[in-house]
């Protein structure tokens, strides 16, 4: 008994030194996570009040490749330090190898996980903004004294595996779209973010994978002026519809040539210029001419340079598919805007918790987003166009059909195209 507990006594240096190499390996999982999850924002704010510790962390945060390589080297390297140290403490304790093999193996896979990963990391996800401040200048420290090593190991590892190899890591450390997405919807059913501004963010990510053909007007609703109208024929025109733009053809809509802007037209009947029975011919613009695929984002940036309000979306045939405005792709992010000259029209009534009536131009995602189901389509974009996809045909008024865990029932139609729609949970 005397000669374990002096056997004991000998080990202390070594029990200290492994203790303290798991302390350190907890420390940069630590100083790992509260880098990563802080709110990089608040740390530039921090920094440019004076603050060096978020200066510091800041920079850090920057130059992820240089961080990463300081944190794995001295991770694991710590790991494999506290390991060995262990190992030779169990084999002073256990007179058989086999056993002191066995007993480091299972103590340090527990002590590792619990102590230098798990532990260290829960702790620096409770509050990760004030830790990553704390955590600054000792791995300000560290990272200059371990980065020259970690510099030749990521040398070794290129010429061994090939260039970049060793940055595969720290590249996959950024934040991508998907986390972004995540930490919004965590935002929000912590209640930190507000329902409307989740959504909202959710709509801005999702307007940089809309195309043209999802936000335009559809041809069918394309209010046109033909190209010999007069002054008093437009004017006619602009009151019963409202709108600011028309597009002009010259036979039919899929002959488009040139836009038509009342505001020059009032401008110059104000003054006198012109007469009611006068042509439009002078007043035509040139038409902006896009396709079907054409992503919003690109379309909004050519707006915005190129100065005009109103594009003509062309299916793969030349005909005309759809026309699409600034505030069409406004309203792909913050959803229906009502002027003083629409006519408000309810795209979604409520008739109880199972029971809706829907208009038929609603779009798939709202309509989704509103009773909470999931409609999707590759062929259609409006819930009108999804059912006639299901029927197959245009279907007649008071015509059922049941499609998952719901019915649709036709209520009314324009002829070619379904205006409103009962859609009921079964």
């Amino acid at each position: 008994m005397e000669q374990y507990i002096s056997t004991i006594s000998g080990l202390w240096p070594f029990i200290v030194a492994a203790g303290v190499s798991i302390l350190l390996a907890a420390f940069f999982a630590a100083a790992e996570t509260a880098i990563l999850f802080s709110n990089k924002a608040r740390l530039h704010q921090l920094a440019e009040e004076g603050n060096a510790k978020a200066g510091i962390a800041l920079r850090l945060a920057l130059d992820r490749e240089r961080l990463q390589g300081t944190l794995i080297v001295a991770e694991n390297g710590l790991i494999v330090l506290a390991s060995a140290i262990f190992a030779v403490i169990a084999v002073q304790l256990f007179s058989l190898v086999t056993v002191a093999v066995a007993v480091t193996a299972v103590v340090m896979m527990v002590v590792v996980v619990l102590f230098a990963k798990l532990a260290p990391k829960g702790i620096a996800l409770k509050n990760p903004d004030r830790l990553v401040l704390m955590v600054a200048y000792p791995l300000l420290f560290f990272t200059r004294l371990i980065s020259p090593g970690a510099r030749v190991m990521t040398a070794v590892a290129d010429l061994l595996f090939g260039s970049g190899s060793s940055r595969g890591l720290s590249n996959t450390a950024g934040v991508t779209e998907e986390d972004i997405k995540a930490m919004i919807t965590l935002g929000g059913a912590e209640g930190s973010l507000e329902e409307d501004e989740k959504e909202l963010l959710h709509k801005v990510f999702e307007f940089g994978d809309t195309v043209a053909s999802e936000a335009m007007k559809p041809r069918t609703e394309i209010v046109s002026i033909p190209k010999g109208a007069t002054m008093q024929e437009v004017l006619d025109v602009v009151s019963e519809y409202g709108y600011s733009r028309y597009p002009v053809i010259e036979e039919t809509v899929d002959t488009v040539i040139g836009i038509l802007y009342v505001k020059d037209i009032l401008i110059d009947l104000a003054s006198g210029d012109i007469k009611r029975g006068d042509g439009v011919h002078r007043f035509i613009r040139p038409a902006y001419f896009i396709p079907e695929n054409k992503r919003v984002t690109e379309l909004l940036s050519e707006m915005q340079r190129e100065k005009f309000q109103i594009a003509i979306v062309i299916d793969e045939y030349g005909g005309t598919a759809g026309l699409v405005t600034t505030e069409d792709l406004v309203e792909e992010i913050v959803g229906s805007i009502q002027d003083e000259l629409d006519m408000e029209e309810k795209e979604v009534e409520i008739m109880d918790e199972k029971n809706f009536v829907v208009a038929g131009q609603s779009g798939l995602d709202e309509v989704n987003d509103l009773l909470g189901v999931e409609l999707q389509s590759e062929d259609f974009n409006t819930v009108g166009g999804f059912v006639f996809g299901l029927f197959g045909r245009m279907p007649k008024v008071g015509e059922q059909l049941r499609y998952k865990e719901l019915k649709f029932e036709i209520l009314e139609h324009g002829g070619r195209k379904i205006e409103k729609i009962k859609i009921t949970k079964l």
